[in-house]
């Protein structure tokens, strides 16, 4: 856009004029916007924040570490008159081929978004995950950048977003929608949540958009509300094109929608005039990494693996439902930290085939067990336990002990009384799945053994993880007879050690 002439007025005017002296086109924008608009509690940008805040900071304190609440520098809010804020916004205008429009609705957004300083700074840390993949598609379809900040406004950037209508991931695509591009969901995988994919056909989508409105504030509301609700509203304003003007006849849940859009540009790119910081990213894009599998996995067989919690491993996998990557043609992509790829690999034939078995044992779409089906015993939490260490230890599955006790966290005191169905066998089974040899392996030039004492609570899972290197299948071919049922405490265990 050629704002070039505007924005030098502009900047050189602001200190020494009234706010009527400011850009024309802005006084324009400002004195047509006569529709008023309230932001209510149960606006869905604001309602998508407010879930966002209370899932980031179960994450946060459960899986990251970090003090939610440390991060409240709310004290040192500078503030910004209405002319101000008009002219910041009147720069990004002149940057982008969008219409960042400063008006009554708009400035509402960002005075409500000044106050939600937590909500910024949660932004500024999830866009370390998502914004490098927005970025390069945006590029690959030569749409404009500041659409990046869309998925804020859409699914507060929260991979496992899911509205009332039906709409899921992180662009919010309706399944009709989704399958146009691709985008298919079954009892086991939505790909509207895959991350990759969804961003390649929110591109696709919003350029097809553009094409039939020539105007991206047309655009943006066809995608939120839909092609037919954007031309019923031009036909009741008369046939009239100009988003602000047909604003009073869209839908209540798409009249917020390019405002907030708008506010969320403005913040974005403003916050450290706020002092806004980021908190801690539950994930940067340049940890992560993508592996391909072409068989069943279960991801609580790879968390215990990896030692990484399964919610988290969830988080990193949304398109995924049932914490199960199913066995498909086609290779499924499965998101790792990369520092624990290495150790997918060095145990990835136990990984298959523990996850078969599983399959096998379970039923579909997950083994749900009934109270009474083994051994009803009760346990008294210890220090030291969690509910990895308490399902290994009687055979159950951490979603079995949480739905027997209510538990609607992974969190447990010492002293707390858990109800337990022990299931028997299974680890009998899981160490038969592949036969082991009888007589060690001979040990490869430069490698020795390491002499183990077995603590309480181990488990083979737990022994390997902390033995760099060390798989599962390892311990058990080079300790004949090993399985996870005859951990005895004070037995000791060879383990292969390299150089």
């Amino acid at each position: 856009m050629k704002k070039s002439l505007f924005i030098l007025f502009g900047l050189v005017s602001f200190t020494l004029k009234s706010q009527d002296t400011l850009p024309q086109k802005m006084s324009e924008l400002d004195s047509m916007m006569m529709y008023h608009y309230a932001i209510s509690q149960d606006d869905p940008v604001v309602v998508a924040m407010d879930s966002m805040i209370l899932f980031y900071k179960r994450m946060g304190n459960e899986f990251q570490g970090f003090d939610f609440d440390q991060n409240d520098n709310s004290s040192l809010a500078p503030t910004f008159t209405n002319e101000e804020i008009k002219t910041k916004l009147y720069i990004l205008d002149d940057n982008t081929p969008m219409e960042l429009s400063y008006n009554r609705v708009s400035l509402e957004y960002i005075r409500m978004y000044e106050k939600r300083r937590k909500s910024m700074s949660i932004f500024l840390a999830r866009k370390e995950t998502y914004f490098p993949i927005f970025e390069e598609m945006l590029l690959k379809y030569k749409l404009p950048m500041e659409l990046k900040y869309l998925p804020i406004v859409e699914s507060a950037l929260k991979p496992h977003a899911e509205s009332w209508a039906g709409a899921a991931g992180l662009w919010q695509f309706m399944y009709n929608t989704g399958k146009i591009y691709g985008l298919e969901a079954d009892s086991y995988v939505d790909l509207r949540r895959d991350t990759y994919k969804s961003t390649e056909a929110a591109c696709k989508h919003l350029s097809r958009l553009f094409e039939i409105y020539n105007n991206w504030e047309l655009a943006l509301a066809a995608y939120n509300a839909g092609g037919g609700n954007v031309n019923k509203a031009i036909r009741k304003s008369g046939g009239k094109r100009n988003y602000w003007e047909i604003l009073p006849y869209l839908p209540k849940e798409t009249q917020g929608y390019v405002p907030a859009f708008i506010a969320m540009n403005y913040m974005m790119n403003y916050a450290v005039d706020y002092q806004i910081y980021p908190m801690k990213p539950l994930a940067k894009y340049d940890e992560m990494d993508t592996l391909w599998v072409n068989e069943r996995v279960d991801l609580e067989v790879v968390s215990r693996f990896i030692n990484t919690p399964t919610e988290y491993l969830r988080y990193l996998n949304p398109s995924y439902y049932h914490n199960v990557i199913p066995n498909r043609a086609e290779n499924m992509c499965l998101f790792l930290p990369s520092d624990k790829v290495g150790i997918f690999l060095n145990n990835q034939a136990s990984i298959y085939s523990l996850s078969a078995i599983l399959k096998k044992n379970y039923s579909i779409p997950e083994y749900v067990a009934q109270k009474g089906s083994g051994k009803k015993i009760k346990y008294r939490v210890k220090s030291g336990d969690y509910l990895g260490k308490i399902a290994d230890k009687f055979d159950c599955k951490v979603s079995d002990i949480k739905r027997w006790n209510n538990l609607k966290s992974n969190n447990l005191k010492i002293g707390q009384l858990l109800t337990i169905y022990s299931r028997k066998g299974k680890k009998t089974e899981v160490a038969a799945a592949k036969p082991k040899p009888t007589t060690p392996p001979a040990l490869e030039p430069g490698q020795s053994y390491l002499l183990y004492t077995i603590k309480d609570g181990d488990t083979l899972w737990d022994i390997a993880v902390a033995h760099e290197g060390v798989s599962v299948d390892d311990l058990m071919n080079h300790n004949p007879g090993l399985n996870s049922g005859n951990l005895k405490l004070g037995k000791k265990i060879k383990i292969i050690q390299n150089g």
